[in-house]
């Protein structure tokens, strides 16, 4: 059965069932994801989805019901399952739909190289990453975690209110954590990328990157525990701040789960921070027109030169407090219960050069790998203590590797320490693209 077929069964039979409206979100698309263990395939995926997720509305409560087939009786057993889960729905939020009204960008998701190239071109790039890792230098001992994946996806919503948008998207990405050993310890360093195209894709690059910081991490000391100037590399920062992008939730906000409610139009950081989220980012996978509600996205400040502008907001949040949707409601998986997250977080770039950032700290930490980024974070209270890897810097110059410190602070309290950022902006794996920065001051303590 095709989708425009089951859709028109679907609402049909919700009618007659006694919603006053319903909706269809559907996603279908693939993946396929590789991983090399010396110079042989090691894992293989090659899968394909489809997701049906369905949603009736009566006198403002909700019910819902998933599926994976496209057929009349899987319509039917939908909307029962649905009627049934909204007859014992219970809370006081009202949900509404998108009646498809508002301004919808023309949006170029999907290329189709990836899908384009052959199962044989695919082996070959994720077993050159492994080879390349490997050479870098002979301190290499192995590359425990060499993948590439690439994916597509095509999302369509409708629903009877007159809504019905779709768009499709691709791209991919690569990973490789190399192990570097010597007569006194082993390290480990980590290098991702993600892409739109293969082309995009710096294969000798990724694979050296890890290998390189490995390499530079063996012979690290300990810090004397005290107060320090530090820089955060550019991944890094995409890190931290990625973890703590919930506080900007508008439904986190209003359930006093964030350590910014009450502070909306107010100076929460640094003139130097600038965070945008755009949903139209060029170099990113996840870029989108619509979020999961079908309400289109727009590029919007969450932070502009320190002040807090605008929290994100789906439709249920905004009607609460009276506002419209800022499009970005999120779904991870169709059973998953929908979120409030950004689409893709910028911080903007500045002038300084990465070097240039190491000389205006002259002294202090340059932090290049954070553990417990989950377990060691407060999205309430905004504390953070977490395990770091990186090395001291002297004379506005890296000195030596130094491990096995923690650092300790609150997010705000980084945010309006910021002194300098950098121009070496780069994507991370928690879909922040971020360059580095210099904290005037953060507390680290030795084992």
């Amino acid at each position: 059965m095709d989708f425009n077929t089951f859709a028109d069964k679907a609402f049909k039979i919700s009618k007659e069932k006694g919603f006053d409206e319903a909706e269809i979100y559907y996603s279908k698309g693939g993946e396929f994801q590789l991983s090399s263990l010396n110079g042989e395939i090691d894992s293989y995926t090659d899968a394909s989805s489809i997701e049906v997720y369905f949603r009736g509305l009566k006198n403002g409560k909700i019910g819902t019901a998933f599926s994976e087939i496209l057929s009349e009786e899987a319509a039917t057993l939908l909307v029962e399952e649905a009627f049934e889960n909204c007859s014992i729905a219970s809370g006081e939020d009202v949900y509404i739909f998108h009646d498809g009204t508002g301004e919808y960008r023309d949006f170029e998701g999907y290329s189709g190289a990836f899908q384009k190239k052959t199962v044989k071109e695919k082996i070959d790039t994720v077993v050159s990453l492994e080879k390349l890792a490997l050479e870098y230098d002979k301190r290499i001992v192995m590359v425990p975690t060499c993948r590439t994946a690439d994916t597509w996806s095509e999302v369509t919503i409708i629903n009877t209110l007159g809504l019905n948008r779709r768009y499709k998207s691709d791209g991919g990405f690569a990973v490789v954590v190399s192990l570097a050993g010597d007569e006194k310890s082993k390290k480990t360093g980590f290098s991702f990328s993600l892409v739109r195209t293969p082309e995009e894709l710096d294969v000798k690059g990724v694979a050296e990157e890890a290998s390189k910081r490995a390499i530079d991490q063996l012979g690290a000391r300990n810090v004397k525990s005290g107060k320090y100037r530090v820089v955060f590399r550019n991944d890094v920062f995409g890190q931290l701040f990625g973890t703590f992008t919930s506080m900007y939730s508008a439904d986190n906000v209003q359930r006093g789960l964030s350590v910014l409610k009450g502070k909306m139009g107010t100076v929460i950081g640094s003139s130097k921070l600038t965070v945008y989220d755009d949903p139209f980012l060029s170099e990113s996978p996840y870029s989108k027109p619509f979020d999961d509600e079908g309400v289109p996205t727009r590029k919007k400040a969450l932070v502009e030169k320190g002040e807090l502008k605008t929290f994100l907001y789906d439709l249920r949040t905004a009607a609460k407090d009276g506002t419209k949707s800022t499009g970005n409601s999120v779904r991870g998986t169709y059973r998953s219960k929908p979120s409030i997250a950004p689409v893709n977080t910028v911080v903007r770039s500045g002038d300084l050069s990465f070097d240039a950032l190491l000389e205006s700290m002259g002294e202090g930490i340059l932090v290049t790998d954070l553990t417990g980024l989950h377990s060691g974070t407060n999205q309430v209270s905004g504390e953070f203590s977490l395990g770091a890897s990186g090395f001291f810097v002297k004379d506005g110059k890296i000195s030596n590797p130094i491990e096995q410190f923690t650092i300790s602070s609150n997010i705000l309290k980084v945010y309006s320490g910021i002194l300098e950022v950098g121009s070496d902006s780069v994507s991370s794996i928690y879909r922040v693209s971020s360059p580095s920065v210099l904290i005037d001051e953060i507390d680290v303590a030795s084992e």
